[in-house]
């Protein structure tokens, strides 16, 4: 194992699509503004908030009456995926300029691991980082040293390129430390627009033992809660366990919290060029009324059934084991799983076992959320998936479906069953699974 100092940079955008609103539309600067996926006032949740809205007490993920609530002079803005994926490809293409090993983490994060700081890779840096900018040390949460005088350079770099390539309005914070764990964790601790370093182990054990155990990424409220019933409340706490009770209470993650106590990571960067391909496809609605009437709901289905298998069939894809899960009411979930005994990426198959699995799992009740997605998936080549003749007939059918629609828009041509359905919106998932940059 290489043992070497590494130098990663966290870099987070902050009220990422809010800002880029704000960037393209000069009217809405210094204004607080809620970025959202719709307009359903009782159903439509905050993709973000602005920097100014944050302030007012507004917070990622309310509603949009609880925002109102809590700011009634908020303004709402519909969101434009495609702007920000555009965003997105010219932050890529400004963070590929200072190292070859970063990481697209979401939309909106980026890890940057700086290769070796000799003299030949020094070179390949842009001149203006070779010189700290003046104030730079002072802008730092910790004493800059001497290790990471280089980083802090790229990291000041970093953001005088945003500003002037992408706009005044968008700004990140950047977290510099030893590991992506710790990178993480320094970037959330000066927002907006700050520049954190946490140089080694000691500053790191005393920045956890001053935070939260879900202010780091790994500990969500699940695995705090399970801690909480173990009596341990804190980093410090939990660095009293020994690794050997935590296995037994949390398996293999229980290493993991052994490490995170301690500011250990070992988790390499995942260049962008080597991410993982696609493990699933999947899509979920909420409707626009909660319903029990079975037939408003395997309409829904099965629209959302079909978007699913198109997707499948643009990314050349087969699955066979399909999810399907809802939500009710009190934002209770339910879901099961289902394999079937071939491949598929037709739109009808993925329906009937997701409306299999909803009849084996449904009490009767209100409904307020469907889902369906398909794992288990590979390459679909060769093409024809079977040489019978009506699955060879099956498969022109929904080249031809395809081909319509991708000319004239979703469900131009589509099966009749599907008429007078509600509108299913789709978006580009934010985690970048559909890989739409180009760098």
């Amino acid at each position: 194992m290489n043992h070497e100092p590494r130098t990663i940079l966290h870099i987070d955008m902050n009220s990422y699509f809010a800002s880029v609103e704000q960037q393209a539309n000069p009217r809405l600067r210094g204004k607080p503004i809620g970025v959202t996926g719709g307009d359903r006032e009782q159903r439509t949740v905050l993709a973000t908030a602005s920097i100014e809205a944050k302030k007012l007490g507004v917070k990622t993920g309310m509603s949009l009456w609880e925002a109102r609530k809590v700011c009634p002079q908020i303004i709402i803005v519909k969101s434009c995926h495609d702007k920000y994926l555009s965003t997105t490809t010219k932050l890529l293409n400004i963070f590929k300029d200072y190292s070859p090993y970063f990481e697209v983490f979401s939309i909106d994060e980026v890890f940057l691991e700086l290769p070796d700081r000799s003299g030949s890779c020094r070179s390949s840096f842009p001149s203006s980082v070779l010189g700290l900018p003046a104030g730079a040390a002072k802008g730092t949460l910790f004493r800059v040293t001497p290790r990471y005088l280089l980083a802090v350079a790229v990291a000041y770099e970093i953001k005088h390129r945003i500003k002037s390539e992408i706009g005044e309005v968008v700004t990140c914070s950047i977290g510099i430390s030893y590991n992506k764990l710790m990178a993480k964790l320094a970037g959330s601790l000066k927002k907006p627009d700050g520049l954190v370093i946490i140089p080694n182990r000691t500053e790191a054990i005393k920045v956890l033992d001053s935070v939260e155990l879900d202010d780091i990424c790994g500990i969500g409220p699940a695995i705090k809660k399970r801690l909480f019933n173990l009596g341990i409340t804190n980093f410090f706490q939990l660095r009293q366990v020994l690794k050997q009770c935590l296995l037994s209470s949390f398996k293999s993650y229980g290493e993991t919290l052994y490490n995170m106590a301690r500011g250990v990571d070992n988790t390499p960067i995942l260049p962008f060029y080597e991410r993982e391909e696609v493990k699933s496809v999947g899509h979920r609605h909420t409707l626009d009324r909660n319903t029990s009437d079975p037939n408003e709901i395997r309409q829904i289905l099965l629209k959302i059934s079909e978007m699913v298998a198109e997707r499948l069939r643009h990314k050349n894809l087969v699955g066979k084991t399909i999810h399907f899960w809802y939500r009710d009411v009190n934002m209770a979930g339910f879901g099961m799983q289902k394999t079937l005994a071939h491949y598929s990426f037709d739109g009808l198959e993925i329906f009937a076992s997701a409306w299999e699995i909803f009849q084996t799992i449904w009490d009767g009740g209100q409904v307020r959320m469907v889902g369906t997605s398909v794992s288990n998936i590979k390459p679909s080549r060769p093409i024809n998936l079977s040489f019978l003749p009506e699955d060879k007939r099956k498969e022109k059918i929904l080249q031809a479906l395809d081909k319509v629609n991708n000319k004239f828009g979703d469900f131009t041509l589509h099966r009749a069953t599907l008429i007078g359905t509600n509108s299913v919106s789709r978006k580009p998932n934010p985690f970048l699974s559909d890989r739409r940059f180009k760098i």
